[in-house]
């Protein structure tokens, strides 16, 4: 007979598995112009940022005297998505730090501060598709991101992490890790049991 804490408790004896936050998948569709290496890019994630959890509402308050009623406002404050991706970045047999470059490919669409050039939005959206799922590979919440594109963020203004170098850096630390802001306008989530 086991212990009354382990007995009466459902998810111990239905032997229910907690969510691991490193059980996920993520696939990113650039632009269709940008075709080299692309399915490299799912290799190299480390983590990604800023899934929408809950549409949010402000707040608004009447009062009658000294008492406040409150209520949710009349509109959502959010309908979009601000997401960052870090990845890992390698250099090929050629010396190509591919995933840095299919990112700046990426972002020069939207603007080239080498040209000057700004693109047109059509040409530079992408698409975002993030799983989690079980130890299984059973999906239970899945977002799919569309229109997706790389936007600025930060005090720099920069939509990929810079190359900041140390002659210091440890080992892990020395890793060139880029970070990738996305603006996403509208996603679609499934979730298992959501009524």
């Amino acid at each position: 007979m086991s212990l009354s804490h382990y007995s009466n408790s459902v998810a111990a004896t239905n032997n229910y598995e907690p969510i691991f936050l490193n059980q996920f998948e993520v696939i990113i569709t650039p632009p269709a112009i940008i075709t080299q290496n692309v399915n490299l890019l799912v290799e190299h994630v480390k983590s990604i940022k800023g899934l929408p959890e809950l549409t949010p509402s402000g707040v608004v308050k009447q009062y009658f005297k000294f008492a406040s009623r409150s209520y949710a406002d009349g509109r959502p404050s959010q309908t979009d998505a601000n997401l960052t991706i870090e990845f890992e970045v390698n250099l090929n047999e050629n010396n190509d730090a591919y995933v840095y470059n299919i990112l700046r490919k990426w972002a020069d669409l939207v603007f080239d501060p080498l040209t000057g050039k700004q693109g047109l939005k059509k040409d530079y959206v992408g698409e975002l598709y993030v799983a989690l799922h079980n130890k299984n590979k059973d999906i239970f919440r899945e977002w799919r991101f569309k229109p997706v594109f790389p936007m600025s963020q930060g005090k720099n203004g920069d939509n990929i992490s810079p190359m900041d170098l140390d002659y210091r850096a440890e080992a892990e630390n020395g890793i060139y890790k880029c970070k990738l802001n996305l603006q996403a306008d509208s996603y679609v989530e499934n979730m298992i049991g959501k009524l």
